[in-house]
């Protein structure tokens, strides 16, 4: 795990910038191909596709993104440009059916913004990890009884015998009032309650903003499973990040954190299937994103933005999930 900063991003840029300067006399070279690209030599059987939606100051935008034919889709991630917490995932998807073999991302403008709707523009950049079809491939789904409930929790669990090969999840609400606390596995425990983990699940919690909503809304937790052939090797990373104390009092800021297949090591080659993030303080609080790296498959990061005054609720900590492959 790595927790980034605005200060050290910019900082990476001015050191890449002066690194380019240095080397713009030397003779051009063939690159070798970037991790997880279609052609690269360690990829075990997965295509990205990336999709970028229009700008946009709108209620709400959904981008679909296809796997090609004889592939799957397994996972994905979903990264907000131009918005940071006045905008929600809403959903996290793969769907395989019998008019529909992609990613599905979606997201919603918070209806407690003033005036109902954000007046910047922004979109989504969605990427869909699609791979063969394993043995014995399923999507479980686990949907939650609708309701006007503040938090829901749904469970999706794989079949005896069935390995997670990816994950997703969706918020199904009109109201623009719900939003997700947790996308992932593992133990996950919130205020007074531990939600121990279950092998092979995948678990998802949203709840409602503070503001709160009268509509009906559920949750549904999607579970990718197979039987993984012998020539691929599945792992997962689960990272949990505490708070801070300054003078006695719980402190939070807006970070990044970054999770990389394989560890920091270039030459474990292992790649993002699938990432989620979560966070166990007060439901409903805190905006999350998740996403992969466009440039290096084998990067998934995670955002965490508080809203406008900061967060004050119950001690708070941060969850990331990522599904990862390599070739055995």
């Amino acid at each position: 795990m790595r927790l980034r900063s605005h200060a050290a991003v910019l900082v990476l840029q001015a050191v890449v910038a002066v690194l380019v300067v240095a080397v713009a006399g030397v003779p051009a070279q063939a690159a070798p191909p970037p991790p997880g690209s279609d052609v690269d030599p360690y990829n075990p059987g997965l295509i990205y596709r990336t999709e970028t939606s229009r700008p946009v100051s709108a209620p709400s935008t959904t981008v679909y993104v296809a796997c090609p034919a004889n592939y799957r889709p397994l996972g994905g991630g979903v990264e907000l440009l131009g918005a940071t917490n006045q905008v929600i995932i809403v959903r996290s998807e793969p769907v395989h059916s019998d008019t529909e073999n992609g990613f599905f991302a979606a997201a919603a403008e918070r209806a407690d913004l003033p005036g109902g709707n954000y007046a910047g523009y922004w979109q989504l950049r969605v990427t869909a990890v699609c791979g063969p079809n394993y043995p014995n491939l399923t999507y479980v789904h686990d949907t939650m009884a609708a309701s006007s409930f503040g938090t829901k929790h749904a469970l999706a669990v794989c079949p005896p015998g069935r390995t997670r090969v990816g994950m997703g999840a969706a918020i199904h609400a009109a109201s623009r009032a719900v939003r997700f606390d947790f996308l992932g596995f593992g133990i996950f425990a919130p205020p007074g309650i531990i939600y121990p983990e279950v092998p092979n699940s995948v678990r998802a919690i949203a709840g409602e903003l503070p503001s709160g909503t009268s509509e009906m809304w559920n949750l549904t937790a999607v579970a990718v499973c197979a039987t993984p052939p012998d020539d691929v090797v599945f792992t997962n990373l689960r990272s949990v990040h505490g708070y801070y104390i300054e003078d006695g009092e719980y402190v939070y800021y807006d970070v990044v954190y970054d999770e990389r297949c394989g560890g920091w090591k270039p030459e474990n080659h292992s790649y993002v299937i699938a990432v989620g993030a979560g966070q166990d303080g007060d439901s409903g609080e805190v905006n999350l994103e998740w996403f992969i790296d466009t440039d290096d498959h084998e990067l998934a990061t995670m955002h965490r933005h508080l809203d406008s005054g900061g967060y004050s609720g119950e001690p708070m900590g941060n969850y990331h999930s990522v599904i990862c492959v390599r070739k055995a």
